[in-house]
């Protein structure tokens, strides 16, 4: 009597197994395939490292770039508002404006003869520091009999100007011969890089 033959090697058996292979049942993943899944989340690990780093970084320069900010020069206020001079003509604007001022020029502009109601009103004092010029600006005012300082503005840019402002004296009524000094300052650095004088009067009115 003869044996059943054997199955072929090729054989499927019932439910897809194949034979001499290990099949697993539907959604199951075979242990070797779970050894390889913590690449994917170290990836993910390394990724999120990298990103909040970036993070770190940008908020780093942007706290750099905020204290620059706040940090202006030597600590020096600004003064004036922009544009020339109110009541100029066009012409005198463009003037202004067309005029090229060599590398150690420095233009000063303020009135002749300041007038002020009293001590602690202000006055036209008309300072402007022109577009054209290379330096920011400084005005302090000095009377000539005593020496005595009644004004110091704050640092004008160029095409900046004060129209009006208070001495920093109260003055009794009287005229008063000054003595305006404008200071030159470098750009960058706020030095005092040269000086200029001008005569003017000062008249107190009550």
């Amino acid at each position: 009597m003869q044996g059943a033959p054997y199955p072929p090697a090729s054989m499927v058996y019932p439910q897809g197994h194949l034979v001499g292979q290990q099949v697993y049942p539907a959604g199951a993943v075979p242990a070797w395939q779970h050894a390889a899944q913590p690449a994917p989340q170290r990836k993910r690990r390394r990724i999120g490292l990298w990103v909040a780093l970036l993070v770190a970084l940008v908020c780093l320069v942007a706290g750099c770039l905020l204290a620059l900010s706040l940090c202006d020069g030597p600590g020096r206020s600004r003064a004036g508002a922009p544009g020339q001079l109110e009541g100029k003509t066009p012409e005198e604007i463009q003037a202004e404006l067309d005029r090229q001022v060599s590398e150690g020029m420095f233009n000063i502009s303020i009135a002749s003869v300041a007038q002020f109601a009293d001590g602690t009103s202000e006055g036209e004092l008309r300072i402007e520091n022109v577009p054209g010029n290379r330096y920011l600006m400084q005005v302090v005012i000095t009377l000539d009999d005593t020496g005595q300082q009644i004004y110091e503005s704050g640092i004008i840019e160029p095409d900046h100007h004060i129209q009006r402002d208070a001495l920093s004296v109260d003055l009794d009524p009287g005229t008063y011969d000054a003595t305006a000094t404008f200071l030159a300052l470098d750009a960058q650095t706020e030095e005092e890089a040269g000086r200029a004088a001008a005569k003017m009067l000062i008249q107190v009115m009550g």
